[in-house]
């Protein structure tokens, strides 16, 4: 952790721009070295030598006015307005995509964990006047240069769990998981990585190193306890900001990968376009004459095709129904209505879909289609996964519209067509769905007897879940989907990953269910629908 040093006491003497020379040569000289051992990099050790020289003098010229006028609106402005601003821009420039708002969110996360940290901090130091610069600003320099890193750890830690590993947050969403309960794994780990720096550096300070403030203040003539307590009071400041900045970045992030209805949405993420300090700096010397061959070189290239730049042919854009292909008699005479859907919206962006049917107890639903017409995208509609164009659904007697999204997910399960990427194990994840808010007051969940019916080891719910195979996970989820007992089990191609055997004894438990319950499955098998399925439904073009 930087915490550099602390104003209060001078350091004696100033150094001579000889001296500094000096200090320069040394630089120089490792570029030398870099270049006869052909490292590559001798560039990067000039450019970023001359970057610290002239950043460092013209923050020296920029300071001693503010210094000297004392003036609160000039430090707070100075402080608020420059420092959190470029600290948020680097912040949000860091991963590698981005989100509409990340900006102010991350000025926002740092501004008010600077905002109350400080306020402490100057408390404890209770300079005079409380703005006298020469205090406020380095403090402040030091709590934004620490809040940053973790900052930005936490924020590229939270996007790849929420973007890059959204199927195990759409896992937890379907077995009736809030937003806060699916995402909270990620926001565990990504404020534990922000604070490694934090705490390795609290760790081994005053054992492996002397911070900079300390140094800074025993040079001025401090005494060293004096220092101590200088440097315990700051690093300190440094944790709560950081921790602060650090959950506040997170709880933002959470909120906009997620619609009104709790679903999982990323349609407004896009990759990374804005540029961070060292970027945009680091570019200037190619633009420069002399650092311009290089990129000129490139300029000659072939330009892109222009086919590569045309958009792809449209989807099709014909409007589908959902038929019925047939009934088996026994379905027609079924019982009461589980579940009512009539629902419309589009598959991609221009094919329009219209679906209506009910769904009674006992019975098993099969939908078939090609792939690529829109099953998956009708089961996560059902399930309230995805975002549709309007619906009136009902299960059992209550109306989607007067039930919560995850009372609604927990009657209406949706189970994934392939294993998601699941930390941990298949009882880690039970224990987990056991805790969500939306099975408070519910029995726990009895999946052993179903991992035995479908050919399963009991044994195998303590194995991770990276150690089962496709079909292995496949089934593993099945059963822990069925033990929710939920009102209507939306399954997508459940059996796609199994061999024959299995397949069927997977078809067995969903004949033995409940008979208070009904079945949706997609399918490609016209076979399995006929042994299991108690009706087959198609999807059609319509004019």
């Amino acid at each position: 952790m930087d915490s550099g040093y602390v104003p209060g006491e001078e350091i004696s003497g100033d150094i001579p721009v000889t001296r500094v020379a000096v200090a320069c040569a040394v630089i120089l000289l490792e570029s030398v070295v870099a270049i006869y051992l052909e490292l590559g990099n001798a560039d990067q050790l000039l450019i970023s030598g001359v970057r610290c020289y002239v950043q460092l003098t013209i923050l020296g010229f920029i300071l001693a006015p503010i210094f000297a006028a004392q003036n609160a609106v000039l430090v707070l402005a100075y402080v608020f307005l420059f420092m959190v601003v470029v600290s948020a821009n680097e912040a949000a420039a860091r991963p590698k995509v981005t989100y509409p708002g990340i900006f102010w969110k991350a000025a926002i996360s740092l501004g008010s964990g600077l905002l109350f940290n400080g306020f402490v901090l100057l408390c404890i130091v209770e300079p005079d006047p409380w703005y006298d610069a020469q205090y406020v600003i380095p403090l402040a320099g030091m709590l934004i240069n620490n809040s940053l890193t973790g900052t930005a750890l936490a924020l590229n830690a939270m996007i790849d769990y929420l973007y890059t590993n959204k199927e195990q947050v759409e896992v937890l969403l379907a077995f009736g998981a809030t937003p806060w309960e699916a995402a909270w794994p990620g926001l565990v780990k990504s404020v534990q990585a922000a604070l490694i720096p934090v705490i390795n550096g609290m760790n081994v300070v005053g054992l492996v190193s002397i911070p900079g403030m300390m140094t800074g203040q025993i040079l001025g003539g401090a005494s060293p306890m004096k220092a101590a307590k200088y440097q315990i009071v700051i690093l300190f400041m440094i944790s709560g900001c950081t921790f602060w900045a650090v959950c506040m970045i997170c709880a933002y992030t959470i909120q906009a990968f997620f619609d009104e209805n709790g679903r999982h949405d990323d349609s407004a993420v896009a990759p990374q376009s804005r540029l961070n300090i060292s970027k945009l700096l680091s570019s200037l010397p190619a633009k420069l004459p002399c650092f311009g061959s290089r990129s000129d070189a490139k300029k000659g290239g072939s330009a892109s095709p222009t086919s590569a730049e045309q958009p792809l042919l449209a989807e099709a854009s014909e409007p589908l129904d959902l038929i019925c292909s047939w009934r088996k008699q026994q379905s027609a005479e079924g019982g009461a209505k589980v579940l009512d859907v009539l629902m419309e919206g589009n598959v991609g962006k221009l094919r329009p879909l219209k679906v209506q049917f009910p769904a009674l107890a006992g019975e098993v639903l099969c939908i078939m289609g090609p792939s690529g017409v829109g099953k998956s995208t009708l089961l996560k509609w059902i399930a309230d996964l995805s975002r549709y164009g309007s619906a009136k659904m009902a299960v059992g007697t209550r109306d989607k519209d007067t039930m919560a999204p995850q009372e609604w997910r927990r009657e209406v399960l949706y189970v994934h067509q392939v294993k998601a990427p699941l930390p941990g194990t298949p009882r880690k994840l039970i224990q987990a769905l056991e805790k969500l808010k939306v099975r408070s007051g519910l029995p726990a969940l009895a999946a052993e007897p179903l991992v035995s019916q479908i050919g399963l080891e009991e044994s195998m719910l303590d194995r991770s879940w990276s150690e089962l195979s496709g079909g292995e996970g496949q089934r593993m989820m099945f059963a822990i989907a069925l033990s929710t007992n939920p009102k209507c089990l939306v399954l997508d191609e459940p059996t796609s990953a199994l061999d024959e055997a299995s397949k069927i004894l997977v078809e067995e438990v969903l004949k033995k269910r409940g008979s208070d319950s009904c079945v949706i499955m997609a399918t490609h098998d016209g076979k399995q629908a006929e042994r299991v399925g108690t009706s087959l439904w198609t999807f059609t073009q319509t004019a």
